[in-house]
């Protein structure tokens, strides 16, 4: 199996990397890299299984950021494969399917606590609050229309969403950043994987 990872950073940016290298060590599968400027209108990347979005130092609330990013986004409306979109990439989810994104009072920066509101397999082995890493100043709106809302917290009301038919998941925290007394984004990125290869 082949996973892409569309890199929606700025150019050298060191949290791609770090997302590559700790996507690799988790999965068997191929990982590759593309730039979301590279995508073009109508592709459908049939030789890719599974999809990881990366952040972004850009800013969705700004209207003409989406509008750099109107190709990634009209391939989110129709890919059927599992996805997970990463902080920006869960914003860009949302914003794909009509959602606005909005500016916070504040930025949220280090592990914060996530409440579980539905019981999926992305959550399998962790308690219904866990930690994680927050890294953004945006944050979605509004629940996009056919996903479900699977956990909350007390900054930002959609921590983690999942599409009511395919396995597209939007998670509003890093994943990839955790230590050995935050381990909860190691265990998501893992059960991910394991939705994706069923």
């Amino acid at each position: 199996m082949r996973t892409l990872i569309i890199d929606n950073y700025l150019p050298n940016s060191p949290q791609l990397e770090h997302l590559y290298n700790v996507i690799k060590d988790i999965t068997v599968h191929t990982v590759e890299i593309m730039e979301y400027s590279s995508i073009h209108p109508g592709e459908e990347f049939k030789q890719y299984d599974v999809f990881v979005l990366s952040g972004s130092q850009h800013k969705l609330a700004e209207s003409e950021v989406f509008e750099s990013y109107l190709n990634e986004g009209v391939f989110l409306k129709n890919i059927k494969k599992p996805v997970l979109g990463i902080c920006f990439g869960h914003q860009l989810i949302a914003r794909a399917f009509g959602e606005e994104i909005a500016t916070m009072d504040s930025k949220y920066e280090g592990y914060y606590i996530v409440n579980k509101i539905e019981n999926d397999p992305l959550f399998a082995g962790l308690n219904d609050k866990f930690f994680v890493t927050e890294s953004h100043e945006e944050m979605v709106v509004d629940l996009p229309n056919d996903f479900i809302l699977l956990a909350d917290s007390p900054n930002c009301h959609i921590e983690v969403i999942r599409h009511q038919v395919y396995p597209i998941y939007g998670v509003q925290f890093h994943p990839e950043r955790f230590d050995e007394k935050h381990p909860a984004g190691y265990t998501i990125l893992e059960n991910f994987f394991k939705v994706a290869t069923w």
